[in-house]
């Protein structure tokens, strides 16, 4: 005898079955961002939510080792503390055009 899941993936399965996948694998089932603790169905979270999650940890963009910055810190990391960014000479004002790294 097959069953429904009751999530409304479309998928059936043995009663036996059936727990292990509402649990570990519908991606319907309900799922907490462990960065944030947003809650929705597991393919909102890591299909949408975690595309724009301000929390989700990003490795930063100049391979500088930083591997696990926030993404609403980001900005902030490459603009004020990233050894590898590429900044303008300190001269600029005066007409130094010299770009290097930080």
């Amino acid at each position: 005898v097959t069953v429904a899941c009751p999530h409304s993936c479309g998928d059936s399965f043995q009663r036996c079955q059936l727990e292990g996948h509402k649990v570990n694998d519908c991606p319907n089932r309900l799922f907490t961002c462990q960065y944030c603790a947003h809650k929705a169905t597991y393919i909102t979270v890591t299909c949408e939510h975690w595309p724009m999650c301000k929390q989700y940890p990003l490795e930063c963009p100049n391979k500088c080792g930083e591997k696990a910055i926030e993404r609403q810190h980001l900005p902030k990391h490459l603009e004020e503390t990233c050894p590898l960014q590429v900044i303008k000479c300190e001269f600029s004002y005066a007409g130094c055009e010299v770009e290097c790294q930080r």
